[in-house]
């Protein structure tokens, strides 16, 4: 269908009529000196924003027998895609997933209108893995389900990957390093600055030989200052007596060769907020506190209470009113290390140089939500995985924790749910050498989209990334202003460079996460403003079981499209474990266009 031809021939008699289209459309005005009101409709909810789009149409008129014509008006109409579809039904090994994501592994290109033949790298979330009738459509147990696999994609065919195990067992192929899931008082504890607990910090085992706390930044970095917040919990003012007292502040750039920075007597703390202010005004990479392990030196023990431990509740470093926040920490001493079981979903990724990189969610369990629901995240982690032969070498892949997921009063900010490169590599138009990385504030589970920025060089070092506050780039992860309301945890922004919304940024996302409706938004630039949520597409599979079956996540896939023929795919799912195994054909990616209709 295209821009100016007809949708539909209908008689409108007088009074009110409701006239129902196949889909969804954006439609031309339709003005006649004999029609009252005409109201623009998607599935009975009015639309509010011009070019109006509609699958049905209230039309109020003073005469019997007007004869209008619907017209195709600009915009896009979505159309599903089977073909595409159908090279993810699998009724053996790799049987569904979701999460998909796509990489241009020839050269990293992630622009539209390539006319692309090359291999592409799909990834995925959970994925179902095991044997299913064809006949019967049922899944055989056991069935297995690895939080994350990968396929790619090359001549017209997927070859899925799952990750089997020596023993025959099967892993995802990317995982939590045990040296960062760990629960307890652990030293990590000391740089976890936005949990939303207050009394969990650091202890060191019982009477231990020695004491050191060592800090990495992860590049060297200029330092001001360091605030100490000595130990302290709201459980008992007596366990302040844990709290570190004489120490060493030593800096290194190499980890080898050390300087001391200071020798401090740290107060014994009053608060969970009093804090040690120490200067530094020095660059470096590494910062190592000594502590000497001696009751009543090393801590605040005394014959009144004496016990052994050496205790801190956090340490923030800082230049100027800049504070870093992606620092490793790890010590000699701990007193309760426990893991965490954490396990990886793979948000949105980029290609940089010869490497892959990713932004994933670290999820645990949550038993307290409902069926289909029972997880949280717990915190973001960067893995990077070397490119060779145009196949990730994951034997390779190294990670680390990410700043990325804090809280605050009743809201959460999260980065990585879309990555646009605007480089050269990634055959921008106009490159300026930054990745935009896109996230969402939710609150009480409504979704804004949030953005930050940084040099492609710089990626994978997060103080050095800014965040938008709708005008300036901030050092300050909470100084994002939302940008795009009604978006989903997975997403979209592709510059176009054809069609009717040439050099613009289109956003496509599922509206508000799990409904039923594709929806896309348009920008002048990565940053906005973006026009309001317009909804493209209706989703069908919730006929499946109408009771649990659900979509979300909608994105597109430049490097697979055109400008005005946009691959995009969603998810689908259900909520109910029985009604996933009784069809192996529900948890699967689905596949749609948006077509151009100026085209």
């Amino acid at each position: 269908m295209k821009k100016g031809q007809v949708i539909k021939q209908v008689k409108i008699n007088k009074g009110l009529q409701v006239i129902k289209l196949d889909k969804i459309y954006p439609i031309e005005p339709i003005k006649h000196q004999d029609l009252k009101q005409v109201i623009y409709m998607i599935d009975d909810q009015k639309s509010e924003i011009e070019p109006f789009y509609a699958n049905s149409i209230q039309f109020d008129a003073h005469v019997d027998g007007l004869k209008i014509d619907i017209i195709c008006g600009t915009g896009y109409i979505a159309e599903e895609q089977p073909e595409w579809n159908q090279l993810f039904v699998n009724s053996s090994g790799w049987s569904g997933g979701d999460g998909i994501f796509s990489f241009n592994m020839e050269n990293g290109n992630d622009s539209f209108d390539q006319k692309f033949q090359g291999k592409t790298l799909f990834v995925f979330g959970d994925t179902f893995v095991g044997k299913s009738n064809p006949i019967t459509q049922h899944r055989l147990q056991p069935h297995l389900m690895p939080n994350n696999t990968i396929g790619y994609l090359e001549n017209g065919k997927v070859d899925l990957k799952i990750n089997w195990q020596e023993d025959g067992s099967v892993s995802g192929f990317y995982k939590m390093n045990p040296r960062f899931d760990n629960a307890g008082t652990v030293a990590l504890n000391l740089v976890n600055y936005d949990r939303k607990e207050k009394n969990v910090g650091w202890l060191s085992g019982y009477n231990p030989k020695d004491i050191e706390l060592l800090f990495d930044l992860y590049k060297e970095r200029t330092i001001s200052h360091m605030e100490l917040f000595n130990y302290y919990s709201e459980e008992d003012e007596i366990l302040a007596n844990r709290g570190l007292k004489e120490i060493k502040v030593m800096g290194s750039k190499d980890n080898a060769s050390w300087t001391l920075i200071s020798q401090n007597t740290l107060e014994k703390s009053t608060g969970i907020d009093h804090k040690t202010r120490l200067p530094i005004e020095h660059s470096y990479r590494f910062i190592k506190i000594v502590v000497p392990a001696k009751n009543g030196l090393g801590n605040y023990n005394s014959k009144d209470y004496e016990e052994g431990l050496y205790g801190l509740n956090l340490i923030k470093f800082f230049n100027g009113t800049q504070q870093y926040r992606d620092v490793y920490a790890q010590s000699t001493s701990t007193l309760l290390k426990d893991s965490e079981h954490s396990w990886i979903w793979l948000q949105d990724g980029v290609i940089i140089g010869e490497n892959l990189y990713f932004i994933p969610m670290v999820i645990n369990s949550d038993l307290n939500q409902p069926e289909g629901l029972q997880f949280c995240v717990k915190g973001a982690a960067l893995f990077k995985t070397p490119i060779v032969n145009k196949t990730l070498d994951i034997s390779k892949a190294t990670q680390k924790m990410a700043p990325l997921f804090v809280e605050k009063d009743d809201s959460q900010w999260l980065f990585g749910n879309a990555l646009m490169p605007n480089t050269e590599q990634a055959g921008a138009k106009n490159p300026d050498g930054y990745i935009y990385i896109y996230g969402y504030k939710s609150t009480k589970g409504f979704r804004e989209l949030i953005l930050a920025r940084v040099r492609a060089e710089n990626f994978e070092y997060f103080d050095d990334w800014r965040f938008f506050d709708g005008s300036e780039w901030q050092t300050d992860i909470f100084s994002c202003k939302p940008l795009l309301s009604h978006i989903s945890c997975e997403m979209s922004v592709s510059p176009l460079l054809k069609g009717a919304y040439k050099d613009k940024y289109i956003a496509v996302y599922t509206y508000d996460t799990n409904t039923p409706y594709v929806a896309f938004s348009l920008a002048d630039h990565p940053w906005g403003p973006f026009t309001n949520p317009q909804k493209i597409y209706h989703t069908p599979e919730q006929d499946i079981f109408k009771s649990t079956t659900y979509t979300y996540n909608a994105k597109a896939h430049p490097h697979l499209s055109s400008s005005t023929d946009i691959l995009v795919t969603y998810n689908t799912n259900t909520y109910n474990f029985d009604h996933n195994m009784s069809s192996y054909l529900i948890y699967r990616p689905r596949f749609i266009k948006l077509m151009d209709t100026s085209k």
